[in-house]
């Protein structure tokens, strides 16, 4: 069945293995070419052969295969993954069907799930790991290095999976990569080269020529130019005069690296060990971009994150010098299993890295820019009416976390947009415990929610019922606690045409200070109606004036009574008392 040579390729799949003599139904292998590369999906497209003529697809999708190409040494290359698509092409290929799959690691059905969710107080490797385990990426080794910083609010808004932990991971300065074997592949998150494993066996030799799999038969180095610093800035209400910063200057001698700078802003964060860090991910991507090497070979070992020797740099004469694979191209052939007496072929192009310069992924995915005015429910912890801090700053919950992840006990506090501010002057109002808010994003940020005002729906109803009070305007709070809705106090405008209004009512008391003169003037007429004491005091003189008319002064049940040092005039019900040191009538 093999035409007498060794198969190259060995597939095993649900349908059956082919380490084992051909069997009907079982899928071999013909070709192949796999994609890899650092912090991407491999992408494995395999053409295999049958002689079962339609194979039902669910016998394959989503299920694990795993391919091998075989070498002579025994130093076999394992290649693992799931396939996500099956094409059945309808060739006939001596006696065989031709069939063709795509298979990818488990990482990549990350991204058919969009989602919008949000994460408190968690690192990194905390976030990675909750939305990998949703998707059963189980076999996930983190190697990781360095202190684990904690993000206090992390969004993920309208992302695929995929984007938002690849996103996580370039702001985090991790990169990833993945290691295969017969019946698995592992999902390997680090961010020091010292994780990139070397290959075993001899060291790889540039000859320009031949075939043997240790040789490397084209070989190039390249350089560009890249930015000579990197700042970031970012701003802290609680330390408004001290912007957050970080700053990285390249360790490359590139030419003009001096006149090439890069100011980013804003941050997104307010540690300032996080901006420095950020720094110098995005000046350490600058600079492994700037110096890839690339070759062509015959070793399928070669896998992206492996490490390998050169025994001599064709460039700079250097010996044993260690590179990393950042990205490979695998395409072998193998017809044996069709009867074919043409030798297998397998052959490699790859990109690769000197394992002395740091790698860094540059930031490729952004955070999605939020634009427009998001609602929200102001949180608060049980039995609060109002929660705040000492910045006047609430938390809140969009609504857009349909998983009800944010809580009052873990998420941040927001900013509230007043409409006037100064140090200890302005406007204030601090939106209460479950009332709609809007929202927007400081620059856009998903991490950074701002208050920007309120809103009304049908179970908050305005202040004036509309259409029969919509000339009224103004401002009318709630006691609290456990206020009703009587207990207010309000200062509202009527402005209905000839019955136009201002109105003031206080719950309790009304306090008016005025530290200089004050002025009233009544058009027409005035009453004030005080139910119970009133006591006004003068501090020099006192007039009052009738132009026209008389003063009234009316004590039903009591005394009125006028004094003035020693002199005293009392009239009660009962008559009119005076008395003095002296006593005058005309």
């Amino acid at each position: 069945m093999t035409g007498g040579l060794s198969p190259l390729l060995l597939l095993d799949t649900p349908l059956g293995g082919e380490r084992q003599p051909f069997q009907p139904g079982t899928l071999h292998a013909v070709a192949m070419t796999a994609r890899e590369r650092i912090s991407a999906p491999y992408e494995i497209d395999i053409t295999a052969v049958s002689t079962e003529r339609s194979i039902d697809p669910d016998r394959l999708l989503y299920k694990p295969v795993g391919l091998t190409v075989r070498r002579k040494d025994g130093t076999d290359r394992h290649f693992h993954g799931i396939v996500r698509r099956v094409d059945s092409v309808g060739l006939e290929r001596r006696g065989r069907w031709e069939y063709r799959l795509e298979v990818v690691p488990r990482l990549w059905f990350l991204d058919q799930t969009v989602d919008c969710r949000i994460f408190q107080q968690q690192t990194a490797e905390q976030i990675l790991g909750d939305v990998l385990s949703e998707h059963d990426v189980s076999a996930v080794d983190f190697r990781l290095f360095g202190r684990a910083t904690v993000r206090p609010y992390t969004t993920q808004f309208d992302e695929t999976d995929l984007q938002f932990v690849q996103r996580i991971m370039q702001e985090s300065g991790y990169f990833y990569f993945f290691e295969h074997e017969e019946t698995k592949h592992t999902l390997v998150i680090a961010n020091k080269n010292q994780t990139f494993r070397p290959q075993d066996g001899a060291l790889h030799r540039v000859i320009f020529q031949g075939d043997n799999v240790d040789i490397i038969d084209d070989w190039s180095e390249g350089q560009t130019t890249a930015s000579g610093s990197v700042r970031i800035q970012d701003y802290d209400p609680e330390k408004p005069q001290r912007p957050v910063e970080g700053q990285q200057r390249t360790r490359l001698g590139t030419a003009g690296a001096g006149k090439r700078s890069v100011y980013r802003w804003p941050a997104m964060t307010m540690d300032k060990a996080v901006a420095e860090d950020r720094a110098r991910f995005r000046q350490e991507a600058a600079e492994a971009a700037a110096a890839l090497c690339r070759g062509h070979g015959f070793d399928p070992r070669m896998s992206a994150g492996r490490r390998f020797t050169l025994a001599s740099d064709p460039v700079t004469q250097a010996t044993n010098v260690d590179f990393v694979v950042h990205g490979v191209t695998h395409r072998a052939s193998d017809e044996t299993w069709l009867g074919g007496t043409a030798p297998p072929t397998y052959d490699c192009e790859f990109v690769c890295f000197q394992h002395a310069v740091a790698w860094r992924d540059d930031l490729t995915i952004p955070r999605p820019a939020m634009t427009g005015i998001f609602s929200a429910i102001v949180l608060g912890e049980a039995g609060q009416e109002i929660h705040a801090d000492e910045l006047a700053r609430i938390k809140v919950q969009p609504l857009f976390d349909h998983r009800k992840d944010t809580t009052a006990a873990k998420s941040i506090f927001v900013r509230v947009l007043h409409a006037w501010s100064g140090n200890r002057w302005g406007w204030q109002h601090l939106p209460r415990v479950g009332t709609e808010v809007g929202i927007s994003f400081m620059n856009g940020d998903p991490d950074n929610p701002v208050v920007v005002g309120c809103f009304y729906h049908q179970d908050d109803q305005p202040v004036f019922a509309i259409p029969r009070e919509q000339t009224k305007q103004g401002f009318r709070s709630r006691s609290t606690p456990k206020g009703g809705t009587r207990d207010f106090n309000e200062l509202s405008f009527d402005d209905a045409k000839g019955r136009e209004l201002v109105y003031l009512h206080t719950q309790k008391n009304h306090t008016i200070e005025v530290e200089n003169d004050q002025s009233v003037t009544v058009e027409r007429d005035r009453t004030v109606v005080v139910k119970q004491d009133e006591t006004v005091t003068i501090g020099r003189n006192e007039t009052i004036e009738s132009q026209r008319g008389d003063i009234s002064i009316t004590a039903d049940l009591g005394t009125i009574t006028l004094k003035s040092g020693l002199s005293r005039i009392e009239i009660s019900k009962t008559g009119i008392v005076i008395s003095g040191p002296l006593i005058k009538i005309n």
